[in-house]
């Protein structure tokens, strides 16, 4: 079965070898960070630091909504590491700074009958640079109400151009995209006594990158309930527990205008999490988020991996 783009080069014929689909590409910038999706800024002079390590696994074979044989045991795993910057430059606006380093080990399908290949890849991955604007914020006794709007771009800092041997690895296995891609979208927080509402909307929009590869454009729409079920007299400790709901959007790919068959995908995620601040200024969270849902476009007899499942653990120190 084929199952992932994975490409030979050859520049006298600039032929491009595809193994149809594998599984959905799209990784977005913000993936990673502390409160970067927040309807509230850090306020003026504030600066927050955040590493964080995302764990992701795919190894389920599905096919519009529906999980197909997979007997080649095809699969992927990425773990992304993220550092972040936050720096309130007023109290309306801050910018954020998001430097990934992406490590990946895979099994899919080779070229022809080439069987299953097993690759890997690590490095500096794209970075983002993100602005957020809170253009209102209502007040009210032990509540508030702050609407964002963000905006960036995704640079082409990571490598696009891993080998093994003299073959290029599969366009899902580069840690680069090797384009220049923006970022649009709102964030919402609502606070109130011990709960917490936090909703955005995010649109990527990804140019052509290396080898004439263009990701599909990426949307999500996604909320959260939160809930301080602990809180010590300040500066003591305080924690929280927080449910949400994901909903993405991944267009079809493109090489060199041309549409790739067994690219785009539409999954709702629901993700759990908690957060503990030891003291005001120290952040850590921990998330686990799997899939309840997902149409996958795949043409007959083929598919893509889905997500397994993928956990966040986040350290943010502000001052």
């Amino acid at each position: 079965m084929c199952v992932m783009r994975n490409f030979n080069l050859s520049r006298n014929l600039q032929v491009l070898l595809l193994t149809a689909l594998a599984f959905p590409s799209g990784v977005v910038a913000q993936d990673g960070g502390i409160e970067v999706l927040a309807g509230h800024t850090i306020f003026e002079s504030g600066t927050r630091i955040s590493l964080s390590h995302l764990y992701s696994t795919r190894g389920t074979l599905s096919s519009g909504s529906t999980e197909v044989p997979n007997p080649d045991d095809l699969s992927w795993r990425e773990h992304r590491v993220v550092l972040g910057v936050n720096y309130g430059l007023r109290a309306d606006l801050s910018l954020s700074l998001l430097l990934p380093y992406v490590s990946r080990e895979a099994e899919l399908s080779g070229p022809g009958a080439g069987g299953v290949q097993s690759s890997s890849s690590d490095g500096l991955g794209d970075a983002a640079l993100l602005a957020k604007y809170n253009f209102f914020s209502e007040y009210w006794k032990q509540s508030a109400f702050h609407v964002s709007a963000i905006g960036g771009v995704e640079l082409p800092t990571g490598s696009a151009n891993e080998r093994r041997g003299e073959e290029l690895l599969a366009f899902s296995m580069q840690p680069g995209s090797g384009s220049l891609d923006a970022i649009g979208g709102l964030a919402l927080t609502l606070s109130t006594g011990r709960f917490r509402f936090d909703a955005h909307a995010i649109y990527k929009a990804n140019s052509e990158g290396s080898e004439d590869f263009t990701d599909g454009d990426f949307f999500t729409l996604g909320g959260s309930f939160a809930y301080r079920f602990y809180h010590a007299k300040y500066p003591g400790p305080s924690a929280n527990v927080k449910i949400g709901l994901g909903w993405r959007h991944e267009g079809v790919d493109e090489h060199d205008g041309e549409v790739l068959q067994n690219t785009g995908l539409d999954e709702l995620r629901v993700r759990a999490a908690l957060v503990y601040h030891p003291s005001p200024e120290i952040d850590l969270v921990a998330q686990i988020e799997v899939p309840v849902y997902g149409d996958y476009r795949a043409a007959p007899g083929a598919g893509q991996l889905a997500l397994d499942v993928r956990t966040f653990f986040g350290f943010g120190i502000r001052f």
